[in-house]
């Protein structure tokens, strides 16, 4: 800035003393603290008063008096506010940090009298801006938040009475106003800030209808407008904000206009902090930005600390402090310099653990780091150093910026692709909790700002003391979260939470992720059986020939990570991708596996927030663009599922009526449905979930009714999904801080064969199935799965007969299945006997201070025999779902288990894994551990 004012003079312009209390503040108009008044020449100088002060060239470049406009140099136009800019919404952004920083006050104006006060920024947007849910981020350790509350721009900031652009587009007053927000732009972020401004804003055209290539015409694509509110005049809201150095853009009052904070800087920046220290309290210096040149070039500090010595009186000869230094306006001490001290700031700034790092840098190269900043030490003559005007506050918001625009810009990404594919969310956080990997949290990137970003914010912003004690609680970081309280009948929430914490704590720690800044993980987990679900019944009623085997291997074909990652990279979602790895340097096979599982997350996202119709129509339009010969083939649309499924209901219908056992057939429907609470309202559907593969002729009496489809394979497939879906969804709200590791191994627990065969049992299954006269003779058949296989039948058959509405199935769960829960975990059923096994060894090794050495010999099969007339129960699980009855065929391996080099127990399997489950199994009854089937 030159030297000439442009307007403003310097008594006007001062530092507010914000110390006081809330209670004063709403009673009491704050008081300034006295400034520099600049004394002209001509006038007489009192005696009493000191030297005048004479203005001195400021370090950065000079502005242009106004009107005169401003010329932009080509790498400031990302800067430039064109005069054709009718930008008026707006976001107000708040600012808030977990604790409060050391500087007690605000950057204060006082013109005529009046006091504004700085509360933080708008960002002035070109179109109408969208709901933004807010930004998070970590800095030196301590968590803040960024709010986006839209607002039209008052029209007090702009220095006129009305919002109508239109009116005064050619006016002197807009000129003004785009001109003023130009410069103090460049001379906030550029020159104080030091950021680049293609770090903070794009360039436009704001007019393209009537554009014509000029470059008056290019404009930033937002804008950053200070607001300094007046605190002494009505309306004036949320005062309380005010006056909170930890919170940023609460208040609402009237504002003051652009053009007023230019002409304020200009002025404070004549004067040196040698001018302040002779008339004012030294201790007001402290916090507040000073510029000055180091090596010849611009710089900007926080004053941290006065370089002072005690002022000895009475001496005829004044120490040498006293004649280069400044005596303090007390008298009792003399300013030497003025010190910076800044702490610096660490690389991976907020990432989760240097473990998780190195893990993730295995598989790529990071696209930026969270840049490192050294402590730095300065000490400065005052009579160098020039005032500002500003203190941290504007600073640390104005800091935070790339982060912030950055985060604007991925959002409007995340908006346009939603409005491309008809998708409306009501929660938004969830639709960038899809595109979220666990890299982009555990290595900090939400963090990473530019190098010139955080090394201003180091040296000009906020200094928070005592971060290392801070604890963050659960509460403030889930504040805004919703619990999900536990979905299942019979089944008491707390108490659910209460048994995880014990009996899951040691082997899965909970993960607590703010819901605006959470991993895809969860989400993927749901997606994954929303995909399969929604494919298993399209391909079910759209291939009505296809047998169980044709239409697993169909649904494998969709959805495996390959074909996910074609479909993903058709719909462009690694555009979307929020990673801490560089795309363009990353593995192809793991970028796929990452848009893969962003597909999936997408599908369990839309889930979360609107239901399973909305995911169909969107896994159609992700299909159609991919492959429309292969949507041709196997999806159907909502209307069009309703429609087949009504067509599949009605096949039977009338057949089954000329069945001569129909009626004693209604009769035992009748008699399953009351016993178990399983409604199904076609007794055909109902038959045929209870037929066995193995129902059919020669094997049965000739006059037995079998449907279009023989046996319950094909609608067993269809439950399965229903099931993996419902019970994935139970999971995510029954465990809302674990993983998907935990998720997975929970869920195999809870639909694996033998828990959803002892479920069928005591709802009295068993005696309905219906098997064929061979099978019965032999018992060679594994009654479990047959079970099993049963149950998961009949939810298909409730699905088909309502197609729209997954609540039915979802309440036979809910009274059957899901109440097993609790017990399960107590238990630990939802670990295989091996890894029970291994968890008591290792306490036991703990317990005795010495490892216990473990290990499996194999050892030859025994030999076995097969009783006739007898259905034998598989003796053991080895946790994969049965998708086919299997027989009883002789087992193929034995191992022995040796502890401590003495071998405990024996036993043999269909697998190796079967074999050792069974061993580990004997080996704990043998300890005393008892696991329970059910």
């Amino acid at each position: 800035m030159d030297d000439v004012s442009i307007g403003l003079e310097i008594e006007n312009a001062s530092f507010l003393d914000a110390s006081m209390s809330a209670t004063a503040a709403k009673d009491v108009p704050p008081k300034p603290v006295p400034v520099p008044v600049p004394v002209p020449a001509t006038v007489p100088v009192p005696a009493s008063t000191p030297a005048p002060l004479t203005p001195s060239p400021t370090p950065f470049a000079a502005a242009p008096v106004l009107p005169v406009t401003p010329i932009a140099s080509p790498a400031e136009e990302n800067l430039r506010v064109s005069y054709h800019c009718k930008a008026i919404k707006c976001f107000r952004l708040q600012w808030e940090a977990e604790m409060n920083p050391r500087c007690p006050r605000q950057t204060t104006i006082v013109i005529e009298n009046a006091v504004y006060i700085f509360d933080g920024f708008y960002l002035l947007c070109h179109s109408e801006p969208p709901e933004m849910p807010r930004f998070e981020y970590t800095r030196g350790g301590v968590m803040c938040k960024v709010h986006f509350v839209p607002e039209d721009l008052p029209s007090s900031v702009r220095g006129t009475t009305s919002n109508d652009v239109d009116a005064d587009v050619n006016g002197e007053a807009h000129r003004s106003f785009c001109d003023s927000l130009f410069l103090l732009q460049r001379y906030v972020f550029q020159q104080l800030l030091g950021i680049q401004p293609a770090h903070l804003f794009g360039k436009v055209f704001p007019d393209p209808a009537h554009a014509t290539g000029d470059a008056s015409e290019v404009c930033g694509d937002y804008h950053l407008v200070p607001r300094f509110i007046a605190v002494n005049e009505e309306p004036l809201l949320h005062v309380e904000d005010l006056h909170s150095p930890n919170r940023v853009g609460y208040a609402i009052g009237r504002l003051l206009s652009v053009q007023k904070i230019l002409e304020y800087l200009e002025n404070s920046a004549r004067f040196t902090v040698r001018d302040f220290l002779l008339r004012f309290d030294h201790r007001e210096l402290v916090d507040c930005i000073v510029s000055t040149r180091i090596k010849g070039q611009p710089s900007a500090f926080r004053v941290d600390e006065l370089a002072m010595e005690p002022r000895e009186t009475g001496d005829a000869n004044p120490p040498p402090a006293e004649k280069h230094g400044i005596v303090t306006k007390d008298g009792r001490h003399i300013v030497r310099a003025i010190a910076h001290r800044s702490e610096g700031a660490r690389n991976f700034d907020g990432a989760k653990s240097k473990k998780k790092i190195r893990k993730w840098q295995e598989q790529g190269v990071f696209l930026q780091l969270s840049p490192e900043v050294e402590p730095l030490s300065q000490e400065l003559r005052p009579a160098e150093c020039h005032l500002t005007g500003i203190r941290t506050d504007l600073f640390e918001v104005g800091s935070a910026m790339p982060m912030v625009l950055k985060y604007v810009r991925h959002f409007s990404l995340l908006n346009s692709f939603a409005t491309a594919m008809g998708l409306t969310f009501k929660d938004k956080t969830l639709l960038r909790q899809a595109f979220t990997h666990g890299s982009y949290i555990d290595v900090g990137m939400q963090n990473v700002n530019t190098v010139e970003a955080t090394r201003s914010r180091v040296r000009l912003g906020h200094v928070f003391e005592n971060t290392a004690s801070l604890k963050r609680s659960r509460s403030m970081l889930l504040e805004g979260d919703t619990r999900i309280p536990g979905k299942a009948a019979g089944n008491n929430a707390s108490q659910l939470r209460q048994v995880a914490e014990k009996h899951l704590s040691g082997d899965f720690k909970e993960e607590f992720h703010s819901r605006y800044l959470c991993p895809y993980e969860r989400l993927e987990f749901l997606g994954d059986a929303v995909l399969g679900f929604l494919v298993a019944s399209s391909a079910f009623l759209k291939l009505p020939e296809a047998d169980e085997g044709f239409l697993h291997q169909t649904r494998v074909d969709i959805v495996n990570n390959e074909n996910l990652g074609k479909m993903a990279k058709t719909a462009n979602l690694e555009s979307l991708l929020l990673t801490a790895f560089d795309l363009a340097k990353l593995d192809e096979e793991i970028k796929a596996k990452i848009t893969a599982d962003c597909f999936e997350a997408l599908l369990g996202a839309l889930y979360k927030d609107q239901g399973i119709v909305p995911c169909r129509e969107l896994l159609g339009k992700l299909m159609g663009m991919h492959d429309p010969e292969l949507r041709e083939l196997c999806y159907l649309t909502t209307d069009q599922l309703i429609i087949e499924a009504k067509k599949y209901v009605e096949k039977d219908r009338a057949e089954i009526k000329k069945w001569s056992k129909y009626t004693s057939a209604r009769l035992l429907h009748r008699r399953f449905a009351a016993r178990s609470g399983v409604d199904i309202s076609n007794t055909h559907l109902w038959l045929q979930a209870f037929t066995h593969a193995s129902f059919q002729k020669p094997q049965i009496d000739d006059d037995e009714f079998i449907g279009h489809d023989p046996s319950y394979e094909r609608i067993e497939f269809l439950g399965d999904a229903v099931l993996q879906l419902l019970s994935s969804e139970f999971l995510v709200d029954a465990f809302p801080y674990h993983q998907e590791h935990l998720l997975t191994q929970v869920r195999s627990s809870l639909v694996k064969n033998t828990k959803l065969a002892i479920v069928a049992r005591k709802a009295g299954y068993e005696e309905f199935i219906r098997l064929g006269n061979l099978v019965k003779e032999n018992g060679n058949l594994y009654i479990e799965d047959v079970l099993a296989d049963v149950f998961e039948a009949t939810l298909g058959a409730v699905f088909v007969e309502n197609p729209g509405d997954l609540d039915k199935v979802r309440a036979i769960l809910e009274r059957l299945l899901f109440p097993r829960l609790t017990e399960a975990i107590r238990r630990r059923q939802w670990m295989n006997p091996r890894k029970v096994f291994m968890h008591y060894i290792s306490q036991w090794s703990r317990s005795s201070m010495k490892p216990i050495p473990c290990q499996f010999k194999t050892i030859k099969a025994p030999g076995t025999t097969t009783q006739a007339n007898v259905l034998v129960p598989k003796d053991s699980d080895d946790g994969k779902k049965s998708k086919k009855a299997k027989t009883n065929a002789p087992p193929g391996h034995a191992v022995a288990l040796y502890v401590n080099n003495f071998q405990v127990a024996r036993a043999a399997g269909r697998t190796v894994a079967a074999a050792q489950d069974a061993a580990c199994k004997k080996a704990l009854m043998l300890y005393g551990v008892r696991l329970h089937d059910d």
